[in-house]
């Protein structure tokens, strides 16, 4: 939840910022392992060989940061005490060389149930919890109304980690209930019989106006005005009972509230909750909130603000004349907030921002963006998921198989795949297999996909 004790600031460059981080991730990266290894080693008793094999990864792991620890902790002796002090932007709490925050999540803390689900999955499983799609991609059909022999035969074959459904599934409410339920069962029956961790997460867009998929009983305000309302209750109560609508259908995901900042002539001014940024902010933790509170895991969008856009973004890479140092000091804001209250996932578009060695390339597959900014200044410890690629990969330099490919490698957790279904997939289980994706990057994005997933149980 929001922390009230916020600390005065100092001004340390961005390499320092970087290297203090870097030694206390790996401090506590060889205190986790060994307690991993312990976990591992009680599980593995039990009679889980893959989770075992889960525990070798994590000893290995633990060798080779031991291997790695003078040379980083010589790469931070000039850093003083002084400048442990970190600079953060707009009331993000400093962390010391020695602690950490109270929201930063450490490799002891995984749940044993998460490295237990993770450690008996195939390589195919593996690849299809890296994947959000839509039902129609799924199956071929043009609209997913029903679950048959269709729908279980794609899901036996593609064990993917989130089906997002739209209003072109919804017929009325007992045909939408009945739709996820025996969608879910048929998943359930395939992969998770013996581990409800393993069931599949089902998702919507959903804010009562702008984006409607299932019908309300209770009128909700539309963002604009929930936001010129300049009362954060109202944002709570709207997401509670859109949270309360939600679990009637036994969904598991809101991809809500809108956190960008609709300035002058932007494209989202219909659907944001403002132009003040302080405002947006608050509205945006309480719908937080109120979802959370529903037990509904809010997934806040579009990372790191598109409300400055005079149009919605375009394929490949959408230009702005936003530098990071703007977005940070602006649009940053209701992120950070929505993050304090409690979501559980982050969706990143393709705005160009710039990386670590001064290249323009699209925001999904910014490593620093994603490491220093949504990880490290925000404190997010939750699920990264890209903006539909079917949208923002288009008309890029790469494939969408190489643009999931590139999204996962640069810390992406999810991706969001509306078209070329099928490539993507087959891309990732060959990405694992030969490693491409590399098994440290693999199984980081899937403890945080089913840490989600196990708190939304």
């Amino acid at each position: 939840m929001k922390k009230d004790n916020k600390k005065e600031s100092k001004n340390v460059s961005s390499e320092s910022r970087r290297k203090i981080r870097r030694r206390r991730q790996i401090r506590n990266q060889i205190l986790a392992y060994m307690l991993l290894i312990v976990i591992m080693f009680g599980i593995g008793l039990g009679g889980y060989y893959g989770v075992r094999k889960l525990a070798d990864f994590f000893n290995a792991k633990r060798a080779e940061t031991e291997a790695r620890i003078s040379e980083n902790l010589a790469n931070t002796d000039s850093v003083s005490e002084e400048d442990a002090i970190i600079s953060t932007p707009d009331n993000l709490e400093t962390v010391s060389e020695d602690s950490t925050t109270e929201d930063e999540p450490e490799a002891a803390d995984v749940d044993p149930d998460v490295l237990a689900a993770i450690g008996s999955m195939s390589a195919e499983e593996k690849a299809g919890a890296l994947i959000m799609t839509t039902p129609e991609a799924l199956t071929g059909v043009n609209a997913a109304t029903q679950a048959g022999e269709g729908t279980k035969a794609a899901l036996e074959k593609y064990p993917v980690g989130i089906l997002i459904y739209d209003k072109d599934n919804w017929v009325d409410s007992d045909q939408f209930k009945t739709l996820i339920s025996k969608t879910k069962d048929m998943y359930a029956e395939a992969y998770a019989s013996e581990n409800e961790l393993r069931g599949l997460f089902v998702a919507v867009k959903e804010d009562g106006s702008a984006n409607k998929t299932i019908s309300l009983e209770e009128e909700i305000s539309s963002a604009p005005d929930l936001g010129s309302s300049g009362d954060n209750t109202n944002a709570y109560h709207a997401y509670l009972a859109i949270g309360s609508a939600l679990n009637e259908y036994n969904i598991d995901m809101n991809i809500a509230p809108l956190c960008d900042v609709a300035v002058d002539g932007s494209y989202e001014t219909e659907t944001s909750l403002g132009s003040d940024a302080d405002i947006v902010a608050s509205m945006a933790g309480s719908a937080v909130s109120g979802l959370l509170d529903q037990n509904i895991i809010s997934c806040i969008y579009t990372f790191p603000g598109q409300g400055g856009l005079d149009s919605a973004p375009k394929g490949g890479m959408t230009e702005t004349d936003r530098t990071l140092d703007d977005f940070r000091a602006f649009e940053y804001k209701p992120f950070e907030s929505a993050i304090n209250e409690g979501a559980g996932a982050i969706m990143v578009g393709n705005l160009a921002v710039s990386d670590a060695e001064g290249n323009v390339v699209p925001a999904y597959i910014c490593e620093s963006l994603i490491d220093d900014d949504i990880r490290g200044q925000l404190g997010f410890n939750g699920v990264v998921i890209t903006d539909d690629l079917a949208v923002i990969a288009k008309d890029a330099e790469y494939s969408p198989q190489e643009a999931a490919l590139r999204a996962i490698n640069a810390g992406v957790d999810m991706v969001y795949v509306s078209s070329d279904f099928e490539a993507t997939y087959q891309y990732l289980v060959d990405s694992i297999n030969d490693g491409a994706i590399t098994e440290e990057r693999l199984n980081d994005a899937l403890v945080h996909i089913y840490t989600m997933k196990k708190a939304a149980l």
